[in-house]
């Protein structure tokens, strides 16, 4: 049944600013948003990279409200994003979840007949599923981060991420050892926990999102706008259509306006600065340095707040509409969400599972999570065959395999061994330097040797890709779904790990 839309009293007739977006229905908004996080991801600071996907975003911002353009640019997006898997970052493992929900839940809208009908039926096969998996996510966040490190003022990631704002907008480092910096530590856990609550509660949804809005919009001045935006984006699927739609007749005339030339600027200044002159810095002061991603940062603000803070800030009338609507395949996706993020517990993966920033240390029969004993769940033994590579030689090619320069380049192959960056301080599960290595291979890496111990024994390997442990083949799933980060010697604490 096609829900009737109602103009707010006051409300301008015409929605100038919404139909500079081409944006009628939550779910145009929604695709509007999605397909912004979607650039960002590589506006950060590769745009480059992103080429391959903008035509297909430009083609959902221009026509937010079609189906085809949705599945469109759902099908492309994720084969860019399963490229980065395994070392994918966690907030592009979520968009693809969120492309395959898409995707699932769409089948069931082709039956309908009338536009606006089908609009609405798609919203609703994929509405409960996309809250379920967004309330995981958070829970499984807010559960990584109860361990002693990230209690640990010296070495938690709300302290060292709250510090990095600083001198990622050129201001002098500050000093963390206060109590304003510590109690980061419990405002990010009571934060989380307050979003995520809010936010299933009907009555107090539109409070969650308000929330949510603030949250992250400071985690995006920390250089984490593309995973905010992606979050902020589900957060519409938790407020009922109808006030949404009367909500969008809300915001601004001018906002459409700024929207587009807060993009375009966000676009031209990160091409310029990080594609074509590759500097961060756009000129050096005695006490501020002005940063390109102090001004990145600014566009993204003021690009997305007008929209959306008409929208999150009214409060939800009740109404009988139901929240956990879905279609039946769809509801895999917040399954496979709940796996996923349990992964670290069960000696599998440590990558992308939602334990970002949390210090969470589950490696080498040592843990430091309150509540999950170490090794006592572990299904596999990768985390436990650890080792320490010493020396390693490689020679990359002259020229990229067209798929990783469609990746990024240098950047998709650092992003594929970020664990080196720790070598030897730390140590690796062997699996993860197998996966490294065969990945090498494959992409043309010539004279490989390397250095390391392992159990004890310490191993010299002159070619690495003649050497047959380590070339062993690995399963289609170890290649495609498993990665791990470096971890440290040093008992059960744990550094802030990316």
């Amino acid at each position: 049944m096609t829900l009737p839309r109602t103009a707010a009293r006051g409300a301008p007739a015409d929605r100038t600013s919404m139909r500079l977006l081409h944006c009628e229905t939550p779910l145009g908004l929604f695709s509007l948003l999605w397909a912004l996080a979607a650039s960002l991801h590589h506006l950060e600071a590769q745009p480059l990279a992103g080429l391959p996907l903008y035509p297909c975003a430009l083609v959902l911002g221009f026509f937010p409200e079609r189906l085809w353009a949705m599945a469109l640019f759902a099908g492309a997006h994720t084969v860019l994003l399963a490229i980065d898997l395994p070392a994918a970052a966690n907030h592009s493992v979520l968009a693809l979840m969120v492309n395959a929900g898409l995707l699932l839940g769409g089948v069931s809208t082709l039956r309908s007949t009338s536009t606006e009908t089908r609009r609405h039926q798609c919203w609703r096969s994929v509405r409960g599923p996309m809250q379920a998996t967004v309330a995981v996510v958070y829970v499984w966040a807010i559960f990584h981060k109860l361990n002693s490190s990230f209690f640990d003022p010296d070495v938690s990631c709300a302290i060292s991420q709250a510090a990095k704002m600083f001198t990622l907008h050129g201001l002098p480092e500050p000093a963390t050892d206060t109590p304003l910096f510590s109690s980061l530590i419990y405002l990010t856990l009571l934060a989380e926990a307050a979003i995520v609550l809010c936010l299933l509660w009907p009555r107090w949804s539109h409070v969650g999102a308000m929330l949510g809005l603030l949250f992250h919009t400071a985690l995006g001045w920390a250089q984490f706008f593309d995973f905010a935006t992606v979050v902020l984006a589900l957060y519409l699927f938790f407020l009922p259509w109808e006030d949404t739609q009367r909500n969008m007749d809300r915001i601004p005339r001018w906002a459409g306006t700024c929207f587009v030339v807060c993009l375009v600027a966000l676009g031209a200044t990160s091409f310029y600065f990080h594609g074509i002159r590759r500097m961060p810095v756009i000129f050096y002061g005695p006490a501020w340095s002005l940063r390109v991603d102090t001004l990145i940062c600014l566009f993204w603000t003021l690009m997305l707040w007008p929209v959306l803070l008409p929208i999150f800030c009214r409060r939800t009338r009740w109404c009988r509409e139901r929240r956990w609507t879905g279609a039946v395949l769809a509801w895999l996706i917040p399954l496979l969400a709940l796996v996923n993020g349990a992964t670290p517990y069960l000696g599998l993966k440590t990558v992308a599972n939602y334990s970002m920033f949390s210090n969470l240390r589950t490696e080498g029969g040592q843990t430091n999570h309150f509540l999950i004993p170490a090794g006592q769940l572990f299904v596999a033994d990768y985390q436990n065959d650890l080792v320490r590579l010493a020396i390693i030689d490689r020679e990359a090619p002259e020229r990229w395999p067209w798929w990783v320069r469609l990746a990024g380049g240098r950047r998709w192959v650092r992003r594929h061994s970020r664990w080196l960056a720790d070598m030897p301080e730390a140590r690796v599960p062997f699996v993860e330097v197998r996966r490294t290595l065969q990945v090498w291979r494959a992409i043309g890496f010539t004279d490989v040797a390397l250095v390391y111990e392992r159990q004890g024994v310490q191993y010299d390997i002159p070619d690495a890709f003649s050497d047959r442990e380590l070339m062993r083949p690995l399963a289609f799933w170890e290649r495609r779904l498993m990665a791990f980060r470096a971890v440290q010697d040093d008992g059960d604490a744990s550094v802030c790990r990316w």
